[in-house]
């Protein structure tokens, strides 16, 4: 085999096992039915839109925001802000924005790098810089008023550092924290068994081919297609559900550029959050996780318990990693009781 062949294969086999971590997958034509499905279903998954709002960080790339305004709204109620994880988009809420959106205002943003938020140095992908953009939306568009902070996977993380960096805002402020299917350290090994091992032991082979030859991994992904859509369902789910919410997840992370995946991943392995869990102290912390999520399984949820008294850990059984997707009305019911128990 030619090098360069086999480069595009090895960069191949890094985006597919990337995407099993919540990373890049293919748009072939085969997605693009899928697309057209879950666009036509009841449930109009990714349709759900608010006030848009562009909020500059403090490097200069533009975060895309959207905020949603009840028609009636209690003074004393919170506002509601969401963070999304790695490779996905503000709309991955859609069933708890759908819940919430007559009763709370909300706030939604796209991480940067991330949905229609803009792209930045690969060395700014830090978790530092994402509290900084959670600190510069929070400036903005919920500069006043009681705040709770909801995040899935790394937009967990993005909190996590916020908190630590923002202690008069967490205990003047903050009225309930809700950590979905996150971590707070020990992520070296994301993917379990061989594949896992292989992408922890490999990974800066694999991901700076990656970063250096963006056109490889494209072949990569083609060739790759069918598997990285399997492992998006396999990874992403515990169990069966609605085809178009597999399709929807999968366009998410379709959208990401292959940069996503190298730039944020020294992130995610070299996390380590557990002293910022301190600054959690005394306000209410709800921490859900899916008995089948193999990304962040339930450990990291009982270790995160464990070092925060005022805690309490929800195992959704059967569920995996997109919990607030294939879990709605469970999601949706302990957020709502998160919100109320101020």
């Amino acid at each position: 085999m030619k090098r360069p062949l086999l480069r595009a294969g090895v960069a191949g086999a890094a985006a597919a096992t990337a995407a099993a971590a919540g990373a890049v997958a293919t748009a072939t034509a085969q997605r693009r039915r899928a697309r057209k499905r879950w666009k036509g279903e009841p449930h109009g998954l990714g349709t759900l839109r608010g006030d848009e709002v562009t909020v500059i960080a403090d490097d200069g790339v533009p975060l895309h925001v959207e905020v949603d305004e009840p028609a009636v709204r209690d003074a004393d109620s919170p506002t509601l802000i969401f963070v999304h994880g790695w490779v996905l988009s503000l709309d991955c809420w859609h069933f708890q924005r759908l819940a919430f959106r007559s009763t709370y205002r909300m706030v939604f943003y796209d991480q940067r790098c991330h949905g229609r938020s803009g792209s930045a140095e690969p060395t700014s992908c830090t978790v530092q810089n994402l509290a900084r953009d959670l600190e510069r939306v929070i400036e903005t568009v919920a500069h006043d008023g009681p705040i709770v902070l909801i995040g899935h996977s790394m937009g967990g993380m993005t909190i996590m550092e916020y908190a630590k960096e923002h202690p008069d805002v967490m205990k003047e402020r903050v009225t309930g924290i809700a950590l979905l299917g996150t971590s707070a350290g020990d992520l070296g090994q994301v993917l379990p068994g061989r594949a896992g091992q292989l992408l922890k032991n490999r990974a800066e082979t694999l991901f700076s081919v990656g970063a250096r030859a963006p056109r490889l991994v494209r072949a990569g992904r083609r060739a790759t297609a069918g598997p990285a859509y399997w492992i998006t369902k396999h990874f992403a789910f515990g169990g069966e559900v609605p085809q178009e919410y597999v399709a929807f997840t999968d366009a998410m992370i379709s959208a990401s550029s292959a940069s996503v995946v190298w730039d944020f991943w020294p992130l995610i392995a070299g996390l380590d959050e557990y002293a910022s869990l301190a600054s959690f102290e005394g306000i209410p912390v709800l921490v859900v996780v899916g008995s089948k999520d193999l990304l962040t399984p339930v450990h990291h949820a009982r270790r995160i318990n464990e070092l925060v008294p005022s805690s309490r850990v929800e195992v959704l059984e059967g569920a995996g990693h997109m919990i607030m997707l294939e879990r709605d009305e469970d999601v949706t019911k302990l957020l709502a009781e998160l919100v109320r128990s101020k």
